[in-house]
């Protein structure tokens, strides 16, 4: 007995065959041609998390990071794992950022005392080098203590101190939690409904062609009207006007009229509202989430700047307390601030209102020596 195969309809239609009147492939066909792009959603979601990402790299500027790392890197890092904890790996020579667990304790405040680091990201057992297997070794055994404040006294600033401690770097304020949900996973079902409403608007607009329903008297006849539907389908994303139609259907066909539609503007709105909330979680200034048609008062737009003013304000003092702790330590200069671009405003004075990327910033300024300092 042979094996059952599903030929592959589009291949044969491209080389000219005619299969119209091929018994059992009616259908077939039809659902061939009435196929629209099944992709919409997936890449549509997969654009508007890009977006998302951008923006998130972006918000921020930092200098002084250590060689290797740019400031987007760094950003890109916290937007998948919210937390980071920097420290000197003394068995390679460099300064790192890396996920981190607990190790140890927490104190009154449910503050981690001691954490270990965590690679981002594992090659395979079969890709890993000796050199590799013994830095992943070393970093396990690693057992760093949580530096919580700048530090003052510099006699408390020894080798093993070093060498043996770890600033935590969180992208907001962490909750009853020291560990919270990355941005990535906080914006995941918000990126999910604005590609939803972008599927939506299309079944509007193809619900405002004037598509009808047909009430049909068997199976057979249900299959000419696919195939007589599709041919309008195709024509009508064609821009042709008029369509030949070759199936038999002089039977008894009841059209159904569908529900009403609602105008393409209402979903752009829609989108449009849900990128206001999406800005408004990054603190980046949007017209809120309400967007009138008409005219927003001055105070309005007052109110809605100065609550997405206090989200970036939290990024950037987590930020920044982060960076005068490590200066504090290792002295490496770093440093972060809100981005020009963000900020609408040319800061640094360099004739432009948007950030420029330093020539030094790849040159290992603020890289590490084998003694854990800066070069």
């Amino acid at each position: 007995m042979g094996k059952p195969i599903i030929p592959d309809i589009k291949t044969l239609v491209q080389a000219g065959f005619k299969l119209e009147d091929v018994k059992g492939l009616k259908k077939a066909i039809s659902l061939l041609l009435r196929q629209q792009d099944p992709d919409l959603k997936p890449n549509a979601r997969r654009l508007f998390r890009i977006i998302d990402e951008q923006r998130a790299v972006n918000r921020y500027k930092w200098s002084g990071l250590p060689r290797g790392l740019s400031s987007q890197e760094l950003e890109r890092l916290l937007y998948y794992r919210y937390a980071l904890c920097f420290f000197y790996f003394k068995a390679t020579g460099e300064f790192y950022f890396l996920p981190y667990a607990l190790n140890g304790t927490i104190d009154f405040y449910a503050r981690f005392n001691y954490v270990t680091p965590v690679p981002f990201a594992e090659q395979e057992d079969d890709k890993k080098t000796e050199g590799y297997k013994i830095k992943q070794k070393a970093l396990q055994e690693l057992k760093l203590k949580v530096v919580k404040d700048v530090v003052v006294d510099l006699n408390e600033i020894t080798e093993e101190f070093l060498t043996n401690s770890c600033v935590l770097l969180r992208d907001y304020t962490n909750q009853l939690g020291q560990k919270e949900i990355a941005r990535w996973a906080l914006h995941d079902h918000l990126l999910d409904l604005e590609a939803d409403t972008l599927c939506f608007l299309r079944t509007n607009l193809l619900l405002a062609t004037g598509i009808v329903g047909l009430k049909v008297p068997d199976a057979d006849s249900a299959s000419e009207a696919d195939l007589a539907g599709a041919q309008f389908y195709t024509a009508a994303v064609k821009g042709n006007p008029y369509v030949a139609v070759t199936a038999n259907i002089q039977k008894d066909f009841q059209e159904l009229q569908p529900n009403s539609t609602t105008k393409a503007s209402e979903y752009f709105l829609a989108m449009q509202s849900i990128d206001n909330m999406l800005l408004s979680a990054y603190g980046i200034e949007n017209a809120g989430l309400f967007q009138k048609k008409a005219h927003t008062l001055e105070s309005e737009n007052a109110v809605n700047a100065t609550n997405v003013s206090l989200v970036m304000q939290d990024g950037l003092a987590q930020r920044q307390h982060f960076c005068n702790i490590v200066n504090s330590i290792w002295n490496l200069g770093m440093w972060c601030e809100i981005s020009e671009n963000v900020v609408g405003a040319d800061t640094n004075g360099d004739g432009v209102a948007y950030d420029e990327t330093d020539p030094m910033s790849d040159t290992g300024i603020g890289g590490s020596t084998e003694e854990g300092g800066q070069e």
